[in-house]
């Protein structure tokens, strides 16, 4: 493309003669042609506007295709593009003013669209004759990959550094990568290799790739390219492969002139930029693979642990267990990379200082000296070979403010066991222990200057003590920091060392110098150089830190007592619930216990034959009372735990369908004894939930019972529960009870939940303790909801909630319905009954034998635990366990039972029937090891119920 230039314009400048007598035809003829100039000259500079404005190129939005290809078009979470495509066109853009529109998205459909010629360029593409009839090719590439040549971790006859071994072997190679092919050809012809190639087409390959023809053993290697996830295998060799484009749609020929243009300026003008950005977004790219040969390896196996020598505490080499620094240091982090690469394992030798740590190594009391900080020379002279270096540090020259550096009669101050180097001047020299005792010499004029490490220098340098030392600006050397071992050394060892290095990544590397010189420029202040530095603010530091440790003192003094008396408050509060929790299971234990003898007894009399009907109808009185009666405790019970904060919801899963059935059906019963009309509409989606279905059940039985009390013959009552949203796996229902009752009038609405308040008339108030309604209010607190009430005098009231609960998946329902229990059943089964009421355990025993199952009775746990165990396993099929007896109570019975390795004790079910009614009891029971619960005073209908699931 031809370049647009400003053409320069011939200046005239006349020449002026001597005088002239100028007439007015004269001044006319150069009127005009002044004019005439004048609108040339507005021509010609408009004209070298024009020619200004088309040297800069017009400002074009490019539409590029960007697929999400790793090291090549990434986009990361914020939308950024990066990559080496997103390099190379951010460069492009400097020569042709382009401006990009990136097209993210599904990489086959966006190929497709751009061969369809919706977008201008795509980067990143391979040459192939065959897609030069869908889009075209610029002059020049962006780099190319890299091909790889892998074998089996186990091969070991292949090796990295000999090429040689590669002859005869066979090599496979995926059929339609032709340039990669060319390219290992020329790769193996350049050497003076002999392979065999074996090509393998699409229906060869599984999961995408070829791997499992080189496990197998099929081939003795592979050859695929630098982006592959190839962790299981070893790189033997790598080369230049296939060239990347930027791909140009058919048709833009002005875009391909511009790509040519911009391209070829960019290789004439930085001809690394390919290698180097290649380089900078694949970071992990391999050469080739390390690989432990059979003597390392049994080397590695019986070495032992590696004794380190190491100077503790020296940052940034070794800074495990310091308390000034954050990391390990470079040593131990480069070790830890070495173990993890071969499996040797090390530990750690520590000496006082770096001379020390050498003269350990000398006299073999460890294996190689943690880090070596001069040249291979001063090594040698030492008896000590070094490995490979794995890090250079910088040395520096620090002088004392007196003296000028470099002159002559210098005394240089060195780390004893480092060589001061040639190129540093001095007339004598003297050796300290550590770094900071030769800063200390040079800042207090026994030595002229110090050389050493610039990090252990520019620590003790931010010291506020030092104010006689300038460090030297124009001295800065580097030196190979590696290990060192003593001559002769181990060749395996040096060997392991050697590639352990080698293994580790560059980025691997600079991850480890970067987290531990992080910390470099942290210098503690000991307590004399800050009174040193700060006399007049170390006063009133130390004045201000002995009123804070009296006020401190002052105040917990104060809080002491205050903590004791609220720790006595609290204490009490906790003995006082305790003993409230203990009172209320006491009397609910002692109440339920004569009232299981006199459901028992009526219960066993209406199953009696020849009962005369007064006497029946006296017995259904007597059951009655007794349920209004243990009605009446549970209602107390449950709101003297509710005072006490003791009343837990549970969260079980359980259908709420089924829950609203079973309340439609009672209430349905009840309302047709009253001559009343009952309602129930249900608008649910979902009905398996998470919750307290026997709390929610006592909520709705309180509101259905008062609606019935407040509601007069030929009324009606409606239950109606609506699923009103669901979102995020809960849904939100809203249950509702109305009447047709008198109403409440609006100032006595609050006042219905309070505790033992009634409204009505005295027959209504009567049926009731007016504890419901407080229980009711509560229980829908716990459970997050509030129980609100919509009424209206002479037209009747509205008792509502609204709950979210917890959706369960639907459970299925294949499970027939179960059929009443027939005494067939039961008839031979043998039960162990322990109880310790006599009138408890003889209603018990009557209810059994009239289903034909034989009992045996225990009047303690004790007795239960040794009858069960005197017996062969499966003689008793069932033990009922009553939990509050003498000698040993039923929970420490199950437990015994089940850890009984005789009689099958783990096995045979266990069912409590017990008075203590609570939700603590009944997790008790189940932790004992008990199958069920039957509460007392027990419904013989719903203990067959259960007897019937387990005999």
């Amino acid at each position: 493309m031809q370049r647009s230039g400003i053409r320069p314009m011939p200046t005239y400048n006349p020449h002026m003669g001597g005088h002239m007598r100028i007439t007015k035809k004269t001044k006319t003829i150069i009127t005009f042609f002044l004019l005439l100039l004048i609108l040339l000259g507005s021509v010609q500079r408009n004209t070298l506007s024009v020619q200004a404005e088309a040297a800069v190129p017009e400002k074009k939005v490019i539409k590029v295709a960007f697929p999400y290809i790793k090291g090549l078009s990434e986009t990361d979470e914020k939308g950024n593009h990066q990559g080496l495509v997103v390099d190379y066109l951010n460069e492009i853009a400097k020569y042709t003013n382009w401006e990009y529109e990136y097209i993210t998205g599904e990489s086959e459909a966006l190929i497709t669209d751009f061969m369809n010629g919706e977008y201008d360029l795509l980067g990143g593409t391979f040459y192939s004759p065959d897609l030069e009839t869908y889009f075209s090719y610029p002059d020049y590439t962006m780099g190319s990959n890299r091909a790889v040549l892998f074998c089996r971790k186990d091969n070991l006859d292949l090796r990295t550094y000999d090429l040689s071994t590669l002859n005869g072997k066979t090599i496979g190679v995926y059929e339609k990568a032709d340039e990669k092919i060319r390219r290992l050809q020329e790769f193996l012809n350049f050497n003076g290799l002999e392979c065999q190639l074996k090509y393998y087409k699409q229906k060869d390959m599984m999961n995408d790739t070829l791997y499992h023809h080189l496990e197998n053993g099929e081939v003795d290697l592979l050859l695929g390219n630098d982006l592959e996830d190839i962790q299981n295998f070893r790189v033997i060799a790598t080369f230049e492969a296939q060239p990347y484009y930027i791909s140009v749609a058919h048709g833009e020929q002005e875009i391909m002139d511009e790509l040519n243009m911009a391209l070829r300026h960019i290789l004439e003008g930085d001809p690394d930029f390919a290698e180097k950005h290649y380089a900078l977004h694949f970071p992990e790219q391999r050469t080739a693979d390390i690989q432990y040969d059979p003597e390392e390896v049994e080397y590695i196996k019986n070495a032992g642990k590696i004794r380190v020598a190491a100077v503790k505490d020296w940052h940034p080499y070794f800074c495990i267990d310091g308390d000034k620094q954050h990391h390990n240091g470079i040593i131990p982090d480069v070790l830890d990379e070495i173990s993890e690469s071969s499996g040797l394992e090390f530990t750690y030798c520590f000496a006082d200082t770096y001379t020390d740590a050498i003269q350990m190594v000398q006299e073999g009391n460890a294996d190689i000296l943690g880090w070596f900080l001069d040249a291979e020379d001063a090594a040698r002279e030492q008896g000590l070979a070094l490995t490979k270096p794995f890090i250079s540090m910088n040395n520096m020259i620090v002088k004392n403010n007196s003296v000028s550096y470099p002159s002559g009669n210098l005394t240089g101050a060195v780390l004893e066991g480092r060589v001061l180097p040639d190129d540093v001047q001095a007339e004598n020299m003297v050796y300290y222990a550590t770094t900071e005792a030769s800063v200390k010499a040079v800042n207090q004029g026994e030595a002229d200057f110090v050389y050493g490490l610039a990090t252990s220098l520019e620590t003790e340098l931010q010291k506020p003590s030092y104010r006689n030392i300038t460090p030297v600006t124009f001295y800065n050397t580097s030196t190979p920091v590696s290990f060192a071992m003593v001559r002769p050394v181990d060749p395996e060892l040096l060997s392991i060392l050697n590639k352990g290095i080698s293994d580790i990544q560059e980025e691997e590397m600079d991850a480890i110098t970067g987290r531990n010189f992080v910390s470099g420029s942290y210098v503690p202040v000991t307590l004399k150089e800050l009174i040193y530095e700060n006399p007049m603010a170390a006063v009133l530091i130390v004045a201000a830190f002995l009123l804070l440790i009296l006020l401190i003192v002052v105040l917990i003094a104060r809080s002491r007592v205050k903590s004791t008396v609220l720790q006595a408050e609290l204490r009490r509060a906790e003995a006082e619930s305790k003993a409230k929790g203990d009172f209320l299971s006491r009397m609910s234990h002692e109440i339920r216990t004569p009232m299981n003898a006199i459901a028992g007894l009526v219960d066993l009399t209406c199953m009696k034959e020849g009962l005369s009907g007064e006497v029946k109808g006296n017995l259904e009185k007597i059951r009655s009372s007794t349920k209004y009666l243990l009605a009446l405790l549970n209602d107390i019970l449950d709101m003297s735990r509710l005072d006490g904060g003791m009343l837990t919801i549970a969260s079980e899963p359980f259908s709420l369908e089924h829950l609203l059935s079973e309340a439609e059906e009672m209430t349905r019963i009840q309302t047709q004894q009253k001559n009343q009309e009952f309602i129930f509409q249900t608008d649910i989606t979902h009905s398996r939930v998470t919750g307290d279905p026997i709390r929610l059940r006592q909520v709705l039985t309180n509101l259905l019972s008062n609606a019935g009390k407040f509601t007069p013959p030929r009324g009606s009552i409606t239950l109606k529960v609506k699923e009103e949203a669901f979102e995020n796996g809960r849904a939100v229902y809203r249950f509702s009870v109305t009447d047709t009752g008198d109403g409440i009038a609006p100032e006595f609405q609050k006042q219905i939940f309070g505790v033992f308040e009634q409204l009505g008339t005295s027959s209504s108030k009567s049926e009731g303790t007016g504890l419901g309604l407080p229980i009711s209010q509560n229980i829908v607190k716990l459970m997050g909801g509030e129980l609100e009430v919509n009424s209206t005098p002479k037209k009747g009231t509205e008792f509502f909630f609204t709950l979210s609960l917890p959706v369960e998946a639907p459970e299925e329902t294949n499970n027939p319905q179960k059929e009443p229990v027939s005494q067939e059943a039961f008839r031979g089964k043998r039960i162990l009954l322990a109880e310790d009421n006599d009138l408890n355990a003889e209603i018990a025993e009557e209810l059994l034998k009239m289903k034909g199952i034989r009992s045996e009775r225990a009047c303690d746990g004790q007795e239960a635990v040794f009858m069960f165990e005197s017996h062969s396993a499966g003689y008793y099929d069932l033990i009922l366990m009553d939990l509050q007896m003498p000698v040993k109570n039923g929970l420490e019975a199950a437990r015994e039972i089940r850890s009984s390795p005789l009689s099958g004790g783990s096995t045979v079910p266990i069912l409590a029937m017990t008075a203590n009614t609570f939700q603590e009891d009944m997790d008790a029971a189940a932790k004992a090891g008990m199958n069920g619960f039957i509460t007392k005073p027990v419904d013989s209908n719903y203990m067959y119920e259960i007897l019937s699931e387990y005999l």
